[in-house]
C-alpha cells in the first residue's frame, strides 16, 4: 500500500469511529470528530509527508458523507477547518482540492461550497503573506 492508501484508510477509520459512537445530535458528532482527531492526529499526520496525502484525505472524506455516513455531511466544513486547525491538513493542500475541483459538475462541488466562508478566508490570508 502507498502512503496516500494508508492515509485515506486511517482517515476512514477515524470517521468510522467517529459516527458509530454514540451520539443523539449533529453537536455531539463533531464532538465524537474532535476527540477521534485528538487521539488520532499523529498518527494520521505520519502518514502525510506530502500535499497529495493531504488532498486525498479531503477526498476521503468527500466519500464518507456521500456514501457511508452521511451525517457527516452538514459538518463538512466544520471538521475541514479542524483538521486546518490541527495541523493535519495545510492551507496548500484545500486551496488545491478547491481549485481542482473549479470545472467538476455541480454535485461534485457540494462541500466546496459549504466551505466556501473558509476557502475565501483561507485565500485572503495566504495573499496578506504575500
Amino acid at each position: 500500500m502507498t502512503s496516500v492508501d494508508c492515509a485515506g484508510a486511517l482517515f476512514y477509520s477515524m470517521m468510522k469511529l467517529a459516527v458509530e459512537t454514540s451520539h443523539t445530535s449533529a453537536n455531539e458528532l463533531y464532538q465524537n470528530t474532535v476527540n477521534v482527531i485528538l487521539t488520532w492526529q499523529k498518527l494520521l499526520k505520519s502518514y502525510l509527508p506530502d500535499i497529495d496525502e493531504e488532498i486525498e484525505v479531503i477526498l476521503k472524506f468527500e466519500e464518507i458523507c456521500l456514501e457511508s455516513a452521511k451525517e457527516f455531511s452538514p459538518l463538512f466544513a466544520r471538521i475541514l477547518h479542524l483538521l486546518y486547525d490541527k495541523d493535519i491538513l495545510e492551507e496548500d493542500a484545500i486551496l488545491r482540492w478547491a481549485a481542482e475541483k473549479e470545472g467538476a459538475d455541480e454535485s461534485d462541488k457540494i462541500f466546496v461550497k459549504q466551505s466556501e466562508k473558509f476557502i475565501q478566508w483561507l485565500r485572503e490570508a495566504s495573499e496578506e503573506e504575500d
